[in-house]
């Protein structure tokens, strides 16, 4: 399995990654879609004539989901998912809950599939299990993946860092339960939504963020 951060359209864009499992694609988040052809390139390239078959949102707010409706026309994902806890907006195309608004966005009405706990993604060899981590928002997920010890945090924690609890559905308290719950995982690569990713240390990081939070 590699891992590449797609290159991004806009300093609002979250961390957009490509997943190779050899035989299946995987694509984790989307960044705002404003000017996104920097975007659409880099994973067309990525692609190199292949389908892409995943397309994973680790949460509803639009800096991460935005761009979902360019992705989805451009490359026809064989599947569309995002925690169940977060799905209602984005099937609802609901502007104001994804933070499209405050975005100056939209989004649109999407058919997505609802991920709970333990679900397991294939890719032909390699896998990522869901692991459900609310508090940023309440239907908040994480990917991980055993083999390369790699976990996807979205806005969860970062390098450094925490996701903010103040947004719509947002709960410190369960954030910081969230990382408690990491605390059993040998998290080594770390990817997170915003700022650098990390091939080494990613459990120092959860450390770091469990003292923030005071968990």
């Amino acid at each position: 399995m590699t891992v590449t951060q797609v290159d991004l359209s806009s300093l609002y864009d979250s961390n957009i990654y490509f997943v190779d499992g050899g035989g299946k694609t995987l694509l984790v988040d989307t960044g705002t879609g404003f000017s996104p052809e920097p975007s659409i390139n880099s994973i067309r390239k990525l692609l190199n004539g292949r389908k892409l078959d995943y397309l994973v949102l680790t949460h509803r707010h639009f800096d991460h989901v935005g761009g979902m409706a360019r992705i989805i026309r451009e490359f026809s994902p064989g599947r569309i998912l995002i925690g169940e806890g977060d799905a209602g907006p984005l099937r609802e195309g609901d502007s104001e809950a994804t933070m499209g608004t405050i975005f100056g966005g939209k989004i649109e009405r999407t058919d997505v599939e609802g991920l709970k706990e333990g679900d397991v993604i294939d890719l032909d060899g390699w896998t990522l299990t869901v692991i459900e981590t609310p508090g940023h928002t309440v239907g908040s997920i994480c990917l991980y993946g055993a083999e390369r010890k790699a976990l996807f945090t979205g806005d969860l924690f970062f390098m450094n860092g925490v996701g903010n609890t103040t947004d719509p559905t947002g709960d410190p308290g369960a954030l910081r339960e969230s990382l408690r719950k990491l605390e059993g995982y040998d998290i080594v690569c770390l990817y997170p939504g915003h700022g650098p990713y990390l091939v080494r240390d990613g459990y120092q990081q959860l450390r770091g963020a469990m003292r923030m939070m005071g968990a």
